[in-house]
């Protein structure tokens, strides 16, 4: 029965592909689409190792989901202005959607590892927290590599590489914020699991204000 939900999701943007001629994500309603999309593929990939991923997963994209609705006039097929038909936005877009997607399952498992802290569930705690900051470093890697596809596509398209725009400059600060946990060689608290968690999830803030602010 489950696999009926990536199945479903897949197809819409296969056929939404198909019809469009292009890569469905060119608003908010394909974007959040596909960000549930790699969601539900991540939960498949590594459901089996961790247990609790079967719950993490689809809950956070039925998050997209619900923002997918709420943005529903971005269901509409309509034709691509000719500055958005580039290829390089199309990847661009990806490469950060994914990016979102993992910060996205940190988040829920900093909530899961909190839990798992007020009940003393150690071994679990420990699982979590091993898997939050391996997933971190794929998760810097396609923003970093995003935001620089985005930086090559604006000065194809606009004449310029960085124009210091509130979208822009939140995506830096919040390649920024991400990076920090990186570096708990030097910064003694992040090797401390609840504050990890508790940054982790203050952190994803960054990429709401990003996406929607």
């Amino acid at each position: 029965r489950s696999i009926k939900f990536p199945v479903l999701i897949t197809a819409q943007l296969g056929l939404r592909w198909w019809l469009r001629g292009h890569i469905p994500l060119s608003n908010g309603y394909e974007t959040m689409l596909f960000m549930a999309w790699v969601l539900l593929v991540l939960t498949i990939v590594l459901f089996r190792k961790f247990r609790f991923f079967l719950w993490i997963g689809p809950l956070a994209a039925c998050c997209c989901l619900l923002v997918a609705m709420m943005t529903g006039s971005g269901s509409q097929i309509t034709p691509l202005i000719p500055v958005l038909q580039s290829p390089l936005l199309s990847v661009h877009v990806m490469t950060v959607m994914c990016a979102y997607a993992l910060f996205a399952l940190q988040m829920m498992l900093g909530i899961y590892a909190l839990y798992c802290s007020l009940f003393t569930i150690h071994y679990s705690l420990e699982r979590v927290t091993a898997l939050s900051q391996l997933l971190l470093y794929p998760a810097i890697f396609l923003l970093t590599i995003g935001i620089f596809l985005g930086a090559v596509w604006a000065n194809v398209s606009w004449g310029n590489y960085w124009s210091w725009d509130p979208k822009e400059s939140w995506a830096l600060i919040t390649l920024m914020i991400y990076a920090i946990p990186l570096h708990k060689a030097s910064i003694g608290a992040f090797n401390k699991p609840r504050f990890y968690h508790i940054y982790m999830i203050s952190a994803f803030l960054t990429v709401l204000i990003t996406y929607f602010g």
